[in-house]
């Protein structure tokens, strides 16, 4: 046998030959540079088999610090150690600490968190215990590698001795290339002569009681192999969800700037700021969602003060404030709080906003108020936005993140988060995981709406999908099944963005111990009061046709056609096909464009049904508004429909520009009629038909007659309809505005202080009631402020002078003590000297409601112990309380079922009912939302902190990946990781296999709460197949597979143009060469990062519809090479270099696992 230990592959390692001298020793002394447990730990076969066997191992230095690598997904192999030589003027117990903290750092790494290491950590254990393992340290450094081994057999030899290059490491005995050599036939006397004269002039650890007792309790209890017991796992398990919410601690410096700027300083929100800082430094952005009245404004004003940086704000223009007084609006909060090198500019105006900014390097910070409105990321202001957000750091301020859809919610955080670089989530490309929740959520929302439908095919597709969810073939379906899963949606969504979300109700503040004694000047709001207005016969008959026969569907009896909006269906019989099959799972207005290109639907039909959807809707919500708005409309309407008819009988031609039209029913609803009516007037002109895209020829539609005589009947019906409100007379003898005087006189009698606000979503309802005002109750109308569009800068000055309790004191006036206005003063306004808000027309999305009552309910300064709200609702002549309740209840469900998914009332599982319906527009909006998990969980930990303050202090000193097995419901294993936030993976066994799934915490909570007294079991075989079944690497994004999608469109045309099967034009081949770099960049991005919205991807894949082909047109290859050129501009040549930069990626660490058993 060779006398050197190379650790080559073809002969034997230095770990082999060790274990098989650790077998015939009866001692071993080892002098080492590191004590290091990877190397021990090798030795474990050897030693087990030898009972009697001593081991005594000299360290000569310390491990300050253990750099681990990682490699995919597999674990950590490799460990890489940084040597730090130490003097020797240490005294004897820095040495002592120095070893046990360097023990702690060994043992406590992810590579022995496994059932194998776990064993032989005990092993070792309780070798020191048995004086069978002896540890010293050297009072010098020395770095030497020395392996005396002392036979029990003398006629071999008495002893020999291995020396060379090998840590006692694993990379040392095994895998890294060494060189060592065996002697034992000389040299071996003096070998042991040096050990022992260094072994008797070094420290003592394991053989003084005192330091064996330390490292002992070191091992035992801050390391992995800790035991603790199930109170203990709750405990650390709710401490470290509460940690998870950092803060970065300023708090004197945010007291200045609040005191500075005359705020009152509230601990609610100075620590939302800590956080807010926190979580822009993780993950450069954050979204503030505090509901409405809790200072938004304020906290993100502060936290820009504090990052230091250049900004600029993005609102709606009635927010921006006077530009040059500054004393409204966020020119004032600027001023205030001294950010004098920020700009304020209008989300109304994103074109020159992103020029603006993306020339101006020094803008680091975008505060984006009212971010709801930038939930769509297929659309050009969406894009925009994410170009001025791109680089830069990010403060989202909305009251309503969680609206609609689940993508609306990734639209925002894709405002600063890159989804595949995303710390937000356990490691499933966040992209992925939305479509997912989207998925879910339209299937579950077709259950819900044809569970009952008696079309074949859609009970068909109904049970497959029921099947699939629930595993349930069952006949009937249950919708309580569907329900809980919609809910999980929710809940799993508010999980993902927790991270880097703050959200606080008015609940949360009563309920959180750090807050109950702060707000205790916050208004009590009052249940929403009901307000009848009596209809005679004749008006009560006209309002049901409204609602129940003129504006309803076509399909259930509708007498309004909506000719003109929808030329598509009189084309042909296959247009006239899709009309009569629609899929009622697409006909949603925010419909997109790739779920209409899945069913092979064709846009153009789907942008008219909407369009007509549209109408019909907004006809019926503005009749509930008021007689007047209505009347406005039909006029509109009239005017509308004899120019097309004129235009029509002249040209013989007809045109609906689809594009024009989609933006035009993207707009506020108040804003589409004008629209509409400037869009006829000005498309109904022949030189307008030059080089549009579509134009209809009338004589060519198969049902050109039919189309006529219903442009004719529509006009009819709405001629009709306008001298019906005129022989009623409804505008000049309105009922439900004589109510609302009458109401507003009884209540300024009773309570002349309480100032009052009416919103209407309509302007024409505001201009209706000033000029009813003014007829019938001038004196009234005196005492009114009426805000009809546009607020100017008197409107402005006089809403804050009359309404705004927290303006200069000195400065408020009492001229007006009603206010009148549409939904642009619903958001981001103090009107906190109001005490009652009126809604005239019913909010049939309850966001607005929370909007409309956020203007008074306001936590900056109490006027009102109690707020009021108030809903109008008709009924009938004479008719009791009950029956108007009644009458009431059904003529809204009428109107719900025409609105359809316009009504955001019911949630999909719902089951919509007239009382129900009834009882959802009543709810007090701050009874909507249930207190938060995290002030939940908060006041439980505060709870046991003050009970039990010395389980905290243990906690305090535990280490990462403790384990425990309790008793539970059912067999699972709950294991508690830290990313940046707390995550939770649930691993069970199901069908004879193990699987592990991601789950909220809402989840588990009550999975592992328990009594102090609860006792344990030992970590077992089970626990550890459970356990070592989880996956601990990054999952690879999961591109949409769908040829259709955005992304798959934009990396097919990438790749065709790339590789040459695109042919462009000889005269662009020097364009296309400038290009390619940039084109592999957007490749990249769109493989690996996913940061680009939809409306961009469209942009990349949209030469010739995204459709690779070798005959595209010159016009077609120009303009496409234009949009790169201007994309290449717009986010920069090196602009994905720059999100590698600035993201950060967090590493993975089980804190705690807990094995529920039955």
């Amino acid at each position: 046998m060779s006398n050197f230990i190379t650790n080559a592959s073809d002969v034997k390692t230095l770990g082999t030959r060790v274990k098989e001298l650790c077998e015939i020793s009866r001692e071993m002394k080892f002098l080492i540079g590191f004590f290091y447990f990877s190397g021990l730990e090798h030795l474990y076969e050897g030693l087990e088999q030898n009972e009697s066997i001593v081991l005594r191992i000299l360290v000569g230095l310390e491990v300050d610090e253990v750099i681990m690598k990682f490699s995919g997904i597999s674990k950590i192999k490799t460990d890489l150690l940084i040597e730090v030589e130490h003097g020797s003027d240490k005294s004897e117990n820095e040495l002592v600490d120095g070893f046990i903290d360097s023990l702690k750092k060994s043992l406590n790494q992810d590579e022995y968190d496994n059932k194998q290491s776990y064993e032989k950590l005990l092993f070792f254990l309780k070798m020191i215990e048995e004086n069978r393992l002896i540890i010293r340290k050297t009072f010098e450094p020395n770095h030497a590698k020395l392996y005396i081994f002392s036979l029990k057999d003398a006629r071999y030899a008495k002893s020999l001795f291995i020396t060379g290059s090998s840590n006692l490491t694993r990379a040392g005995l095994e895998n890294q290339k060494e060189f060592n050599v065996e002697i034992k036939d000389y040299g071996t006397d003096e070998a042991e002569a040096y050990f022992e004269k260094l072994w008797n002039s070094s420290v003592k650890l394991t053989e003084k009681q005192e330091v064996k007792k330390r490292i002992i309790d070191t091992i035992k209890k801050e390391t992995l192999v800790r035991e603790i017991t199930p109170y203990e796992a709750y405990c650390l398990v709710l401490k470290s969800y509460v940690e998870s919410f950092e803060q970065k601690s300023q708090e004197e410096q945010i007291k200045a700037i609040l005191k500075e700027a005359k705020y009152r300083e509230y601990k609610y929100q100075i620590d939302a700021i800590s956080q807010a800082l926190a979580i822009i430094e993780k993950h450069n952005g954050v979204l503030i969602a505090d509901v409405v009245g809790l200072g938004k404004t304020i906290i993100a004003c502060v936290v820009a003060k504090l990052l230091g940086l250049r900004g600029a704000v993005i609102c709606p223009p009635s927010l921006m404030g006077d530009l040059v007084t500054a004393d409204s609006g966020w020119k004032k909060y600027i001023e205030e709080f001294k950010l004098y090198d920020w700009n304020v500019f209008s989300s109304g105006d994103l074109e020159n906003v992103s020029k603006r900014i993306n020339s101006d390097k020094s803008i680091e910070v975008i505060i984006v108020d009212e971010a709801h409105r930038f939930r769509n990321e297929d659309t050009r202001s969406y894009e925009l936005l994410h170009t001025i957000c791109r680089n830069k750091k990010v403060i989202l301020l909305t009251a309503t993140p969680f609206n609609n859809k689940p993508y609306d919610v990734l639209a925002l955080i894709k405002l600063f988060v890159v989804p595949n670089m995303s710390n937000i989530t356990i490691g499933e490309d966040l992209s992925y995981k939305f479509k997912l929740f989207s998925k879910t959520f339209d299937d579950l929302n077709f259950i819900a709406k044809n569970y009952k439908s008696t079309d074949p095919e859609k009970g068909k597709k109904v049970k497959t999908l029921y099947f699939n969810y629930f595993n349930d073939a069952d006949l009937d379906i249950d919708l309580e099944k569907v329900k809980n899963r919609a809910h999980n949606i929710s809940k799993n969504i508010r999980d993902v963005i927790e991270p880097i979300t703050i959200r606080r109700n008015r609940l949360d503040l009563t309920k959180n111990p750090k807050y109950k004694d702060e707000i205790n000047n916050l208004s009590r709001l009052a249940d929403p009061q009901e307000w009848f207005y009596e209809l005679n016969c004749d008006q009560n008959k006209f309002y049901d046709d409204i609602i129940s026969r003129f504006f309803v569907d076509v399909k259930e009896g509708g007498l309004f056609k909506c000719a003109i909006y929808r030329p598509f269906y009189y084309e042909d019989e296959k247009a006239r096909e899709m009309f009569g099959n629609i899929d009622d799972s697409i006909t949603d207005t925010k419909i997109q464009s790739d779920d209409i290109d899945k069913r092979g639907v064709q846009r153009e039909f789907i942008s008219q049904k909407n369009l007509s959807d549209i109408i019909k809707r907004l006809l019926i919500k503005r009749f509930e508004s008021s007689f007047g708005a209505f009347a406005d409309s039909i006029g509109r309407f009239i005017r509308i429909h004899n120019i097309v008819l004129d235009f029509i009988t002249k040209s013989g031609k007809y045109m609906l520009d689809r594009d024009e039209i989609e933006k035009i029913y993207q707009l506020d609803e108040d804003s589409i009629e004008d629209e509409l009516q400037k869009y006829f007037e000005s498309n109904t002109q022949e030189e307008r038909l030059k080089g549009k895209k579509k134009i209809y020829v009338i004589k060519n539609f198969k049902y050109r007659e039919e189309f006529l005589k219903d442009i004719k009947s529509d006009l009819e019906l709405l001629m009709n309809i306008q001298n019906e409100i005129e022989k009623l007379e409804l505008e000049k003898a309105d009922p439900k505005a004589d109510c609302i005087i009458k109401k507003i006189k009884e209540i300024r009698e009773k309570e002349p202080d309480r100032k009052i606000v009416i919103f209407s979503e309509y302007a024409d309802t505001v201009r209706h009631l000033s000029s009813y005002f003014e007829k019938k109750a001038p004196a009234l109308l005196d005492r009114t402020l009426v805000i009809k569009g546009s607020i100017t800068k008197t409107d402005m000055q006089e809403i804050l002078q009359n309404f705004d309790a927290s303006f200069v004191e000195d400065q408020q006036q009492d001229i007006y003590d009603i206010l009148i206005s549409t939904d642009k003063l619903s958001e981001g306004f103090n009107l906190n000297r109001a005490g009652m808000v009126i809604n005239y027309d019913i909010p049939w999305n309850p966001v607005r409601v929370i909007q409309r009552v956020g203007r008074i309910n306001r936590i900056s300064k109490k006027v009102f112990d109690e707020l009021y709200i108030v809903n109008f609702f008709p009924t009938e002549k004479g008719a009791t309380y009950v029956k108007s309740k009644e009458i009431a209840q059904n003529k809204m469900f009428m109107i719900h079922n025409t609105l359809g998914e316009d009504a955001k009332i019911f949630d999909i599982y719902e089951q919509p009912t007239a009382a129900k319906l009834y009882s959802k527009i009543n709810q007090n909006p701050d009874k909507i939302e249930d207190v938060s998990l995290y002030t939940i969980i908060l006041s439980t930990y505060e709870s046991i902190k003050a009970k039990n303050p010395e389980i905290i202090e243990r906690l305090s000193r535990m280490p990462n990946r403790v384990k425990v097995i309790k008793k539970g419901k059912e067999d699972e294993l709950l294991v508690f990781i830290k990313k940046g936030k707390l995550f939770v993976e649930r691993v069970v066994r199901e069908n004879g296999s193990i699987k592990a799934t991601e789950c909220t915490f809402e989840d588990i909570k009550e999975k592992i709460e328990v009594s102090p007294e609860e006792k344990g079991y030992p970590i077992d075989e089970q626990f550890w197949q459970y356990y070592t079944s989880l996956d601990p690497g990054e999952k690879k994004r999961k591109l949409d597979k769908s040829e259709q999608s955005p992304e798959r469109k934009a990396l097919n045309l990438i790749g065709s143009i790339l590789s040459g099967s695109v042919k462009f034009d000889e005269r662009f081949s020097e364009n296309i060469n400038e290009l390619k770099p940039f084109l592999n960049t957007l490749r990249e991005d769109i493989i690996d990062f996913g940061s680009l919205p939809d409306y961009t991807l469209r942009k990349i894949g949209s030469l010739q519809n995204g459709k690779v082909s070798d005959k595209v047109s010159i016009d077609d290859q120009k303009d496409y090479i234009d949009k790169i050129f201007e994309l290449k501009q717009s986010l920069g040549e090196d602009y994905l270099e720059n999100i590698k930069k600035r993201n950060q990626k967090f590493s993975k660490k089980i804190i705690v696992a807990i094995n529920n058993r039955k």
